[in-house]
């Protein structure tokens, strides 16, 4: 790894835009049979459930998807389940994009179309790179990925006007993102700024933000994440600004709570076997596996254009 992926994360920090893209394009490919044999191997399995019962509740038959962060291209099979019309995936780091493209292309039965662009979802206009440039999606998914764009305030607007320009009306908008009041609960409760079990460790560089944007904390995750700066969301002021550019939201949830409200479902428990997020060879996850998955939350939002309207920005003093 570059000494860019290992470096601390600081309040004045201006850009982690090319840390975040260099640290995907490294990252090591452990293929399927690889990431079977991991400590999170059942957080990953569990992951990829939350994930099909997310894109089960907010698609339709012949939706067009707009993926903002698709990474290696890991949900294309979660979405043509769904039954998608078109698929439009986005990411920052380029390798991550052409394996996206080529897992695509190996697919061979893929019910959908599908293109590929590399750019900062987050930092800079989606017309950059994405055509037509007036594109407008049904569903846009951001899958744990959105907190890079709290990075500063300019990247969380250019994140949110991102979204509502390219949503249509009635569209939902999906993202799963750290939970800022479980993290800054453990900073709390920590004797340092470090804090975390054999999976994940997370370490923050100051115990208390002095922003609602920019407040970095160093996050790994075994076989996954190394050592990468990321950002608290502030959940209120999320809220807020999804509001202000025409986007209300519908729910917020936990990763516990959505197994909890949807397991029960024969479809869903079926589900959960067939991806073996435990079988025999696992009998359950972890417990600090399952630490982890308390981390994790839930928004979705809805768009509608009349709904727009001006307001000032949120203070960036707010607290956590």
């Amino acid at each position: 790894m570059s000494a860019t992926n290992k470096k601390r994360p600081h309040a004045d920090d201006n850009d982690n835009a090319q840390q975040v893209a260099e640290h995907y394009n490294t990252r090591r490919e452990l293929g399927i049979e690889g990431r079977l044999h991991t400590k999170i191997t059942g957080l990953r399995l569990f992951n990829n459930w939350v994930k099909s019962i997310l894109i089960g509740m907010h698609t339709f038959r012949g939706c067009k998807v707009l993926d903002l962060g698709c990474g290696k291209g890991g949900d294309l099979r979660k979405w043509s389940y769904a039954h998608i019309g078109e698929y439009v995936g986005m990411d920052i780091a380029q390798v991550s994009v052409t394996q996206a493209q080529k897992r695509y292309t190996d697919m061979h039965n893929a019910r959908f179309p599908a293109r590929f662009y590399a750019q900062d979802c987050y930092g800079e206009p989606l017309t950059k790179t994405l055509q037509p440039v007036d594109y407008r999606a049904d569903v846009i998914s951001a899958q744990f990925c959105l907190h890079y764009a709290f990075e500063s305030e300019r990247k969380a607007r250019q994140m949110m006007r991102n979204v509502s320009e390219h949503l249509a009306d009635n569209g939902t908008f999906i993202c799963t993102i750290p939970s800022a009041n479980w993290l800054m609960k453990k900073l709390r409760l920590a004797d340092d700024l470090a804090f975390g079990n054999s999976v994940y460790r997370v370490e923050f560089a100051q115990r208390d933000p002095i922003s609602v944007y920019g407040f970095a904390y160093s996050f790994t995750l075994d076989e996954a994440v190394e050592d990468c700066t990321e950002y608290l969301v502030h959940m209120p002021s999320f809220v807020s600004l999804a509001k202000e550019h025409g986007l209300e939201l519908l729910y917020c949830t936990g990763f516990h709570d959505l197994y909890s409200q949807n397991i029960g479902e024969r479809q869903n428990l079926e589900l959960f076997q067939r991806m073996r997020v435990v079988d025999d060879a696992r009998p359950q996850i972890s417990a600090d596996e399952w630490e982890a998955v308390v981390n994790r939350v839930i928004f979705a939002f809805e768009y509608t254009s009349a709904a727009m309207f001006t307001m000032s920005p949120a203070d960036g003093t707010a607290p956590l």
